[in-house]
């Protein structure tokens, strides 16, 4: 049926029409997504970690974040920011960063990824001026075996210190709040701002992992130095 013939249709074979073309447009949109799927290096770990049905995520605050659940009207700025070539850069390393329409059409995908209860993504934005900086996240793994800690910035807010803080204010709702005991992050080696980073919140380097011919670092971080590190701090003060 060509668009020209429309008008001598009836309103419900008209909507018809439009809702079978919509799901064709869907799918085309769903494929699209696997296709940018595929493109993300498997990782994985020895810690075992059972899997959770992830809950409504906190609001968390520092001094210069808000660190906020995702919603619809994140949409945009998230595809933006994961079209991004320079945050793809040791992200999507077996194809072309994903274009924004493609970025957008796998949010429903990303913001479904198995997390731990209390754990998925936020949007980080300046208190001071409501600014989208980037996302951080606690989700589980591809195997479901560990929880990872990460980030990702816009390029114009790179330098700043805000990865850092955002991250301290996760890691210390994981352990605090979530009562999480290990953490693991997946850094490309030449990904040293990253690095240093993990390294500012306590990560070490526990191994290195090989995926898609790319070796990548394997960063830990266990709850239980942090809390004796706590304690001592708390005795030497009193």
């Amino acid at each position: 049926m060509s668009y020209r013939s429309r008008s001598s249709l009836s309103l419900t074979e008209q909507t018809e029409i439009v809702k079978q073309e919509s799901g064709v447009i869907r799918c085309r949109e769903m494929a699209k997504a696997n296709d940018l799927r595929k493109s993300i290096p498997v990782r994985v770990g020895p810690q075992s970690t059972s899997l959770i049905e992830p809950a409504e995520l906190e609001s968390l605050t520092t001094t210069r974040l808000c660190l906020e659940p995702v919603t619809t009207a994140d949409y945009p700025a998230i595809a933006s920011l994961n079209s991004d070539p320079g945050v793809q850069r040791f992200l999507c390393l077996s194809k072309a960063p994903p274009t924004y329409k493609q970025a957008l059409a796998d949010l429903p995908c990303l913001l479904s990824a198995p997390a731990p209860t209390g754990g998925g993504l936020w949007c980080i934005s300046n208190k001071s001026t409501g600014d989208f900086l980037g996302l951080t996240l606690l989700l589980y793994t591809d195997d479901r075996t560990e929880v990872e800690f990460g980030y990702r910035l816009l390029p114009r807010f790179w330098g700043r210190g805000y990865a850092t803080e955002a991250g301290h204010a996760v890691v210390n709702h994981a352990f605090g709040d979530l009562g999480l005991t290990t953490l693991c992050a997946i850094i490309h080696p030449d990904n040293l701002p990253s690095s240093t980073v993990a390294k500012k919140l306590g990560f070490l380097r526990t191994d290195c992992i090989t995926r898609l011919g790319f070796n990548l670092d394997h960063y830990t971080l266990r709850r239980d130095p942090l809390i004796n590190g706590d304690r001592q701090e708390t005795a030497a003060t009193n």
